[in-house]
């Protein structure tokens, strides 16, 4: 009983900690998909609040998969799934973060301040000036976020050949299973084998002295 009371408040705590976790991703998405439309002060204070976010996300992540190792059959299996769904989740919010950092609004309002803080003389030169940084910093946000893309590709291909290598690995735990039972089955049809060759040799002796002290009676009888 008191194993089963320990079991139904581990698992207790850790539907605790999934729901937390679930609000906690909503509440993360919901704040990333802010910050393409914010510049300044407001955007670096919100990316700081969604990294914070991501550190308790992280920590209930941790607190699930701790309390995974102390569950047993099924239930660890079960869990083991959840944790890592769970930080398949936290490694797209941290990609959407970078995403989210990339937006062109911080640019534009630098360059809208420049605009008006120069002369007019000025102008021409620094908006060309400031077009070719827009167009390199492009180039380079493009050939960043393909860099993300071919992460993402990379690392679902890991995930997808690290499930392939549990399926063989538990597909040869059952094989070995399979051929201990058959190993198992062998040797007690030998074992059977033998003794009905036992009592075979046994009956057929029984029957040769049985058939001898009839012989012997009769041989008695006659004489």
């Amino acid at each position: 009983r008191s194993n089963e009371y320990k079991s139904y408040l581990r698992m207790a705590a850790i539907s605790e900690f999934e729901q937390d976790y679930s609000v906690l991703s909503a509440d993360i998405t919901a704040k990333i998909g802010r910050i393409p439309s914010l510049f300044g002060k407001e955007k670096h204070d919100l990316v700081g609040e969604v990294e914070r976010l991501l550190e308790e996300a992280q920590d209930l992540i941790d607190q699930i998969e701790v309390e995974a190792h102390s569950a047993s059959g099924d239930h660890r299996r079960q869990i083991s799934t959840s944790v890592a769904n769970y930080k398949r989740d936290y490694e797209t919010h941290v990609k959407n973060l970078r995403k989210a950092k990339l937006s062109y609004t911080d640019e534009h309002e630098a360059r809208n301040e420049l605009l008006g803080a120069g002369g007019s003389e000025h102008k021409n030169t620094m908006m060309s000036n400031t077009e070719r940084l827009e167009r390199s910093s492009r180039r380079l946000d493009d050939g960043y976020r393909m860099a993300l893309e071919t992460e993402e590709i990379g690392q679902n291909i890991l995930n997808n050949l690290a499930q392939d290598r549990e399926k063989i690995n538990n597909a040869r735990g059952r094989l070995n299973n399979v051929d201990s039972q058959l190993t198992q089955s062998s040797r007690l049809l030998n074992s059977m084998y033998r003794r009905v060759i036992q009592n075979k040799v046994l009956m057929f002796v029984i029957g040769v002295i049985i058939v001898g002290i009839i012989i012997l009676a009769l041989y008695g009888m006659l004489k």
